[in-house]
């Protein structure tokens, strides 16, 4: 069954909160009674967390989040977004890196209230993350196969061959602008040479971490290869698909053409 993105949204909270609730731990004995609490910690499981793994904060007062993003740190470092007022989620912008041990910090007296009054308290706390990718599925090829990860782009789309490549540095499975790349050519007989003959509406499937999750294509476009805002950061989730092309958009009948056919879907919604 899928959900719409608001029910999604609570669906995962839920389940997060019930499988990850960590009353206290790492919490700091410092608080003074002029200041906000530190109440609970929500933090992914020492071993085997998965790479969307966020962190909750209870505090007992609306927090101000500038403040409060300022004194949070991730070893390694990690792009992260922080949403809230006294219920406060940290959440990585992107997938974290596969079997790779994290230590997340919030740094005591960094942090202030709404009014002003300094948060005393400060916790840490460390897990590390399973060795496992994205998979995509796009019904109307069809095609299915895993999603190959690199730190650099160019490593990526070199060893893609006839996939698909997650552009280093983009979104994540339901947030943010994530970013797939393959090869398309008239010369050769790419998979996603087919790319160009999907219409508005297509399904694209994106697997992780036990969870499906559905966009619909709603734009495509040609840039040129220096036209790189396509792979921007978005405020809602995103799924942007893009090969070379020709001028016109179709298979290019030379190697390296300077054109990008993209598409961009809209997530729709998740399972389970």
């Amino acid at each position: 069954m899928w959900l719409s993105g608001r029910t999604m949204a609570k669906a995962l909270l839920t389940a997060f909160l019930a499988a990850f609730l960590v009353s206290g731990a790492g919490i700091s004995s410092g608080a003074r009674a002029d200041g906000p609490r530190l109440m609970r910690v929500m933090a992914p499981p020492g071993t085997g967390a998965g790479r969307d793994a966020v962190i909750a904060l209870s505090f007992d007062r609306p927090m101000d989040l500038h403040s409060l993003a300022g004194a949070m740190s991730f070893e390694p470092q990690v792009t992260f977004a922080v949403s809230g007022e006294a219920e406060v989620l940290v959440v990585p912008v992107n997938l974290l890196a596969p079997g790779t041990s994290y230590r997340f910090r919030l740094e005591a007296g960094g942090a202030r209230d709404l009014e002003g009054r300094e948060l005393h308290e400060g916790m840490e706390a460390t897990f590390l993350t399973r060795d496992d990718g994205m998979e995509i599925e796009i019904p109307s090829f069809p095609y299915a196969g895993p999603v190959i990860e690199g730190s650099e782009p160019q490593a990526v789309a070199s060893v893609i061959g006839f996939g698909v490549g997650h552009y280093p540095g983009t979104g994540r499975p339901g947030r943010g602008n994530l970013v797939l790349m393959a090869h398309a050519s008239g010369l050769v007989h790419f998979p996603f040479n087919r790319l160009f003959d999907l219409e508005e509406g297509a399904e694209i499937h994106i697997t992780y971490g036990g969870r499906r999750y559905l966009y619909r294509l709603g734009q495509t476009l040609v840039v040129r290869d220096t036209d790189m805002w396509i792979v921007d950061p978005t405020a809602h989730p995103l799924l942007t698909f893009f090969v070379c092309c020709a001028g016109d958009g179709r298979p290019s009948p030379t190697f390296h053409p300077p054109y990008r056919y993209v598409v961009r879907a809209e997530v729709a919604g998740a399972s389970p």
